[in-house]
């Protein structure tokens, strides 16, 4: 994947949804055994609320267990625990797993102030549960464009918002003011690991009125599975941020860009 240089803005009307960075590492039983006291008592002021969720999870031969069991009326139950900690105003949350780490939020302004939370996040875990490396990494960035939002009457077609090479539906006069639904789902190799792209038209509601109106789906989530270094944590996900934002800018035309209020960055964080 080799897409065009573009210059790093803010966008004053951010289209995220949200942004997810989960990390993968081998399985430490402990955290599944005993509740994460430290750890949520290093991090509870800026996430003060916690909450247990609990899923049944059977990979593998253990579906076959299960699957004995309950022909013979037994009952089994494989548990999957994840603690969750969010902060007082829900916008920002840690997930903690036997498996995985990860930061979640739906207040983001910029990837530096992410990478900050996330540093102090993983840093905590680091010294508490010590895990051997780090087997995946996962950065997500999912983007929906309303029109409504963007202060874009009707008249503004998609085809003016998303270029042809995103969507070439609709740019197809035989079909375009027909289509009501349309998800496209790539996966991407590139420079530093691999892309899974899923885009299109979607009705989406907006939570505030309750109302229903199509929108158009951007959800890139960029990973590697391979073995990586606590140290090597960051150079990958600074290669996953700049592949993101060339991303987006393609996947849109000028005028969208314009509408989203783009505003130049001076300086990093």
């Amino acid at each position: 994947m080799k897409l065009p240089n573009y210059e790093r803005v803010i966008y004053k009307r951010n289209p995220l949804v949200e942004v997810v960075c989960q990390i993968r590492f081998p399985t430490i039983l402990k955290i599944s055994n005993q509740e994460p006291a430290e750890f949520q008592d290093k991090v509870r002021f800026q996430y003060p609320l916690y909450e247990v969720k609990k899923s049944v999870s059977i990979p593998g031969s253990q579906n076959e267990i299960f699957q004995l069991a309950q022909k013979m009326g037994l009952s089994l139950n494989f548990q999957d625990v994840t603690y969750c900690l969010r902060s007082e105003d829900l916008k920002w949350q840690v997930l903690l797993n036997k498996d995985f780490i990860a930061l979640a939020t739906t207040q983001y302004e910029r990837y530096e102030s992410f990478k900050a939370r996330l540093k102090e996040i993983l840093e905590i875990f680091d010294q508490i549960y010590e895990p051997s490396f780090y087997s995946r990494i996962d950065l997500k960035y999912q983007d929906l464009i309303i029109r409504s939002n963007l202060d874009l009457d009707q008249q503004t077609t998609w085809a003016d918002l998303i270029p042809e090479h995103i969507a070439s539906e609709l740019h197809t006069p035989e079909i375009a003011e027909s289509l009501k639904l349309l998800i496209k789902n790539l996966e991407i190799d590139f420079e530093g690991g691999k892309l899974q792209f899923k885009h299109g038209l979607v009705m989406a509601q907006d939570p505030d009125q309750g109302k229903r109106e199509p929108g158009y789906l951007l959800d890139a989530d960029f990973f590697v599975e391979q073995r990586t270094r606590r140290e090597d944590v960051w150079n990958v996900l600074d290669q996953f941020k700049e592949s993101a934002g060339k991303l987006f800018r393609w996947s849109i035309t000028d005028k969208l860009h314009e509408a989203l209020e783009p505003e130049r960055i001076h300086s990093e964080i």
